[in-house]
């Protein structure tokens, strides 16, 4: 499944939510910038794993990739079209982004860590950028910057770890 300008719509409107809600303030960033920066954490990491989700072409992660992807494209359609009346239509990108059986061992990994630390912290916040990861991971400004490496990193790490435990 492509995304559409829809899904990157909600993507960037996680972002801004996202960053709107962290926001300390120019003094406090300027008092001490790394600790405020380190509460992003969580949303970018997330944001990270929502990408690698919707790498995945087959399996119960690959449907729940399309599946929310499609459900993202089709509220970010909607509010394009009867929100704003803009025109929506596929936006520049990749169906899919090559993960080798060592990438997709990585990314069953990566979820179930995901899943396990749900309950903890700011969930709202890690659920906002999973989600967001899913919309814009697959478009081409943001897949040529962050989902290659994304793949290439789950890929070599797959590799590395399957032939480790083998």
């Amino acid at each position: 499944m492509n995304p559409t300008l829809g899904s990157v719509l909600v993507g960037c409107l996680f972002i801004i939510w996202e960053l709107a809600a962290w926001f300390p303030g120019v003094k406090a960033l300027r008092s001490s910038p790394l600790d405020h920066l380190g509460a992003l954490l969580p949303f970018v990491l997330c944001w990270g794993i929502g990408a690698l989700t919707v790498m995945v072409v087959g399996g119960l992660v690959g449907w729940l990739g399309d599946g929310t992807l499609w459900g993202l494209n089709t509220f970010g359609d909607g509010l394009l079209v009867y929100g704003v009346g803009a025109e929506t239509g596929t936006a520049p990108g990749s169906p899919a982004a090559p993960l080798t059986q060592g990438g997709l061992f990585m990314v069953v990994l990566v979820l179930g860590a995901f899943i396990a630390r749900r309950r903890r912290g700011a969930t709202t916040s890690k659920w906002r950028g999973w989600l967001s990861g899913i919309g814009m991971g697959l478009s081409g400004g943001v897949a040529r910057y962050a989902a290659v490496p994304l793949a290439s990193a789950a890929n070599f790490t797959g590799v590395w770890l399957t032939g480790v435990l083998s």
